[in-house]
C-alpha cells in the first residue's frame, strides 16, 4: 500500500490507469444488470474465515488451485509467465516461468498429471486463436499448447465488452476441460468441453445458464459435493464491484448463489475441502489483493 509520500513510478501510474478505466467501464456496461437483473442469489449466509493480503507480484491474480501441499495461482495480462506456488496464507513460496509469454492469463485448473493454464483473456474480442498453456508437473519446463476457437466467432463484429467470445474459468475433469464464458453481452453463461489431448479445436457451447447474478471469472469442481462452484462480478448502482458464489449441478443446472457482500473484484476459486472455499480478489483503487477463506454454513446446514 502506497503511503503519501510515495512518488509513482511510470509503470505504477500505467497500471493505476488502467484499472481506473477498466472499472469505469465495468460500471457502464454492468450497471444495467445491476438494475435489473433477477437472480436466486441469497445475503448473509457467508462465514469468512480469514483474508491475507497478497504480494505485489500477485496484485492481478487470475485464478487459483488448491492442492494437498500448497496452492497455485497466476497473474493476468501484463504481467511475467510465471505459475506462483504460495502458501496457506497466500505468501510466495516459489514463483516458476513456465511459457515464453503471457498475453492474458485468466484462469489456471489441474489433474494429477498436468497444470492447464488458460491464456485466453478476449475483452476486446479480437483474438484469433486462443491458447492453453498444458505444463507437466513433474517438469515445469515441459509444456505443450492447446489452442482453440469458438464457434460463430466472427472478430470484427466484436466491440470491447459487448460480446459473449471470452472466459475466465476452467476446470480439469475427467477427460475434458470445462470451459466457463464471460457473457459480456447476454449473461447467460455458455459451457464448453475442451479436449485435453487435441492440439487444434473448435468448439460449441454444450449447454447454456441462465440467472446468475452476473458474469463468471472463476470456478472448480468440488468433489465433495459433486457440484461446480463458480465465482463472479456485476457492478452495483455506484459502480462498485459486487462479487458472488454459484453452485452448479454436476449437469449444468444452477442450484443457488450467494452474494459476497464487502470483496472486490474475485477471480480465482478453489475448494480447499468440504468445508471451505478459497478465493482470491484482484487490487483495485478501492481495495488489496487477497487471498479470501469462506464458508457457507447455512447451505452445508441446510444439505444435511
Amino acid at each position: 500500500m502506497l503511503d503519501r509520500h510515495h512518488i509513482l513510478t511510470r509503470t505504477e501510474i500505467s497500471r493505476l490507469s488502467r484499472r481506473m478505466s477498466r472499472s469505469f467501464a465495468l460500471f457502464v456496461l454492468l450497471f444495467p444488470m445491476a438494475c435489473s437483473t433477477t437472480t436466486t442469489a441469497n445475503s448473509g449466509q457467508l462465514t469468512v474465515i480469514a483474508e491475507h493480503g497478497l504480494m505485489a507480484e500477485l496484485g492481478e491474480t487470475s485464478g487459483l488451485i488448491c492442492s494437498a501441499d500448497a496452492q497455485y495461482t497466476i497473474a493476468d495480462s501484463g504481467n511475467s509467465p510465471t505459475l506462483y506456488r504460495i502458501d496457506d496464507e497466500g505468501v510466495i513460496i516459489e514463483g516458476v516461468d513456465v511459457a515464453k509469454k503471457n498475453n492474458d492469463w485468466e484462469s489456471v485448473t489441474a489433474d494429477d498429471k498436468f497444470f492447464y493454464i488458460g491464456d485466453f483473456g478476449n475483452n476486446a474480442g479480437k483474438r484469433r486463436k486462443l491458447v492453453i498453456h498444458k505444463v507437466s508437473r513433474d517438469d515445469l519446463s515441459s509444456e505443450a499448447r492447446l489452442t482453440f476457437t469458438y464457434d460463430n466467432y466472427e472478430p470484427k463484429k466484436n466491440e470491447l465488452y459487448a460480446h459473449d467470445f471470452d472466459a475466465e474459468a476452467m476446470v480439469a475433469r475427467h477427460d475434458k476441460l470445462v470451459l466457463f464464458s464471460k457473457s459480456w453481452l447476454t449473461k447467460t453463461l455458455r459451457v464448453y468441453h475442451l479436449n485435453k489431448k487435441d492440439e487444434e479445436q473448435h468448439i460449441s457451447p454444450v449447454t447454456t445458464i441462465e440467472g446468475l447474478p452476473g458474469v463468471v471469472t472463476g470456478a472448480d469442481w468440488d468433489r465433495f459435493h459433486n457440484r461446480y462452484v463458480v465465482v463472479g462480478y456485476s457492478s452495483n448502482a455506484f459502480g462498485i464491484v459486487d462479487p458472488f458464489v454459484a453452485f452448479l449441478s454436476e449437469d449444468y443446472t444452477l442450484m443457488n448463489s450467494f452474494t459476497l457482500a464487502g470483496y472486490g473484484q474475485v477471480e480465482g476459486l478453489c475448494v480447499k475441502n468440504k468445508d471451505e472455499i478459497w478465493l482470491t480478489q484482484e487490487n483495485s483503487p478501492f481495495s488489496i489483493a487477497k487471498l479470501i477463506k469462506i464458508r457457507l454454513a447455512t447451505l452445508e446446514e441446510d444439505e444435511d
